[in-house]
């Protein structure tokens, strides 16, 4: 399916609205008679025999961080995997990380209505500075961060996760080593990296290429789209 992270993007309360996005792109593409193949992965070597002569652009986005001592866990996942569908939390939940995906995965999972209902899940934030969501801006910030708080949404800012074993997750803040016990589940919102294999494959061989959005530096959707722009004008 065409959209990339931007699906993910859409799926969190009050982000629905980023679909009419893609479905605005697709439909230019279909109108340009842009050719889409969808459920491809391609190697350098893929495209040196199909596509030789060609300039390639690479804009498959970037991976989620995903520390090697956080994997003893009982259950992991990425905050990717969980909006996308394809990890199912349980109900008591550890996000690491509080940037804007970390956030608005707090948002998605926690009740409507912060109501104490012993079915409700309960969701912790963990993050390292001082403030939540900083990459967000304006009104939509003061809005996420408010409604995620209404729910109760527990929050631990400047605090370092130190260890992980199967059952605990252990932080330090203000000098002093603490351990969550009794979670389920550990959701990682840690950023992106974008992966450069295909890239440097490619350059390795000669191939023209240019490397937008992510997969060149982690940004935000304007800047993935201006970067687009900017290559089509150029090519």
């Amino acid at each position: 399916e065409p959209g990339g992270e931007m699906r993910i993007a859409a799926v969190p309360p009050a982000k629905q609205e980023l679909t009419r996005v893609i479905k605005y792109q697709y439909r230019r593409l279909a109108e340009a008679g842009v050719k889409c193949v969808f459920g491809t992965e391609l190697t350098a070597e893929d495209i040196q025999r199909d596509y030789a002569g060609y300039e390639v652009i690479l804009a498959y986005g970037a991976e989620p961080i995903a520390p090697a001592f956080m994997q003893g866990f009982k259950q992991v996942m990425t905050a990717d995997d969980l909006l996308g569908g394809k990890a199912f939390p349980g109900k008591k939940i550890v996000i690491v990380g509080g940037g804007t995906v970390g956030c608005e995965t707090a948002d998605y999972l926690a009740p409507l209505v912060n109501d104490l209902s012993p079915a409700n899940r309960d969701v912790t934030v963990i993050e390292m500075t001082k403030t939540l969501a900083a990459n967000e801006g304006g009104a939509g910030r003061a809005v996420l961060i408010t409604r995620m708080l209404s729910k109760g949404v527990h929050v631990l800012t400047e605090a370092k996760v130190t260890e992980i074993t199967e059952d605990t997750i252990s932080y330090e803040k203000d000098g002093e080593v603490h351990t969550i016990a009794g979670a389920d589940t550990l959701v990682l919102a840690m950023g992106y990296r974008p992966n450069t294999k295909l890239a440097d494959d490619l350059a390795a061989a000669g191939v023209t290429t240019h490397v937008l959005g992510d997969a060149n530096k982690c940004g935000n959707i304007r800047d993935a789209i201006g970067d687009g722009y900017k290559v089509a004008c150029e090519l």
